[in-house]
């Protein structure tokens, strides 16, 4: 269903038929209680081998042989990543694998050679995919989109699987055991395409930032079909794009087989294994959705992605510079590692826009904020343009977090297609005088 041309933004997502909204709307909300408790479980482990973690870095020693551990490691991957990698710069990419590829994935084999289902191998899963404090998820996700951006992969060999799918072996080898379904083709085409504006099927515009009512029903109307590539899948059909929307079938099919033939050889398997990384993903990918593009309120031009994007200058992590995200929607194809110096040179269009740029915050820090209205710690992180008291800058994220002005967007929108469309009309009515 294509979209109106009398609408800046589309009435359902994707502009999906109403028909079918009314039916998915209920079964989503069911979803969402599942994909709730199955966050809440892998939240839990985080937190538990966060506190193990602090625990052991109390032991004298400990923290240094970590860091030393670490730098030994990459210096050894250094070696490969120079021969096998287009960029050596990726080398964390790829150390990132390796590490996914030596400790989940053994896990999975071994409970597939035992086939019922063996708890520690569970909880030891989970811990390699998702880390103390997320962590491990973090820097596959963050893995797997830098792969995404890269035509053909960062291996020297592109992959063929992109032909056919739309994404390459390495970024579905870091999707699938997060549970997420292969959407690299909607991230970036679709997304970055429509840099957070009113055409993005995963932009957030219409909600309140500071409200869990408005994540839950984002949540519901409409990452699910995000999730489920219906609403991207829409989008390329809009724009009569089929290989595209081809590749939007294929990343759900082969989601969708992998998880059946894994329950024809095991249900337990498939749902512990799949299932509920697949629903925690759910969650998680809501969130980061609704964290990078969060301060919408006040925005006059529907289509600046520099006034709503967020910018985290995490410490003392920021994985693969995930943070400079204006930087990566000004230049998409922008190199991770030179992220921090395009930061600088963006600044004064940045300060122009009025960007939001907070320190020493993830994601998910931003997130827990903004649905505890705690607008005050908020203040404290923000790295203004200007000097502000405590007072104004509470005001300003309270402000800024609010829902866009869409009604007055559309109204703008509605006037200028009509003062574009006068001229036309007023030719057509002197063409019969001139006959």
């Amino acid at each position: 269903m294509a979209t109106t041309t009398d609408s800046l933004y589309p009435q359902l997502p994707g502009n999906i038929s109403p028909v079918f909204h009314f039916v998915a709307v209920p079964l989503f909300t069911v979803l969402l209680v599942f994909n709730t408790a199955a966050i809440g479980v892998i939240l839990a482990l985080a937190l538990v081998l966060q506190l193990g973690r602090r625990t052991l870095e109390l032991i004298p020693g400990v923290a240094a042989l970590e860091h030393a551990s670490a730098a030994f490691y990459h210096r050894q991957v250094q070696r490969l990543a120079n021969k096998v990698l287009k960029d050596p710069r990726d080398e964390p990419i790829l150390a990132a694998a390796i590490s996914l590829g030596l400790t989940a994935f053994p896990l999975f084999i071994a409970q597939l050679v035992i086939k019922d289902i063996s708890w520690p191998l569970v909880l030891g899963f989970y811990t390699f995919v998702y880390g103390p404090n997320i962590r491990a998820y973090v820097r596959s996700f963050s893995s797997m989109h830098q792969e995404g951006h890269k035509p053909g992969g960062i291996f020297k060999r592109s992959s063929l699987l992109e032909k056919w799918t739309g994404n390459s072996f390495l970024y579905m080898f870091f999707a699938i055991p997060m549970g997420l379904i292969p959407h690299a083709a909607a991230h970036l085409q679709q997304h970055h395409r429509e840099n957070a504006g009113p055409l993005d099927v995963y932009a957030t515009a219409r909600y309140d930032h500071a409200s869990l009512w408005d994540f839950l029903v984002y949540m519901v109307r409409e990452v699910m079909y995000q999730q489920f590539m219906v609403s991207p899948y829409l989008y390329f059909k809009s724009k009569s794009k089929p290989l595209q929307m081809r590749s939007m079938l294929a990343g759900n099919l082969l989601h969708l087989a992998l998880f059946a033939l894994l329950a024809a050889y095991s249900l337990p398997i498939a749902v512990f294994y799949m299932l509920v990384p697949w629903l925690a993903s759910n969650f998680l990918m809501g969130v980061i959705h609704w964290s990078q593009h969060a301060f919408y309120g006040g925005q006059q031009d529907p289509k600046d992605f520099m006034y709503n994007t967020v910018t985290l200058l995490e410490t003392p992590v920021n994985t693969l510079n995930e943070g400079y995200h204006v930087c990566h929607h000004h230049w998409e194809n922008v190199h991770w590692s030179e992220s921090p110096a395009l930061f600088e040179r963006l600044k004064p269009e940045m300060q122009a826009a009025q960007s939001m740029v907070f320190r020493d915050l993830s994601v998910l820090d931003l997130f827990v904020l903004l649905m505890l209205r705690r607008f005050d710690a908020l203040a404290d992180k923000l790295d203004w343009w200007e000097p502000l008291s405590q007072e104004e800058k509470v005001a300003l994220v309270k402000r800024r977090a609010a829902a866009a002005p869409i009604a007055e967007q559309e109204q703008a929108h509605q006037q200028s297609t009509a003062a574009r469309s006068k001229p036309s009309t007023a030719h057509l009515q002197q063409q019969p005088q001139q006959a």
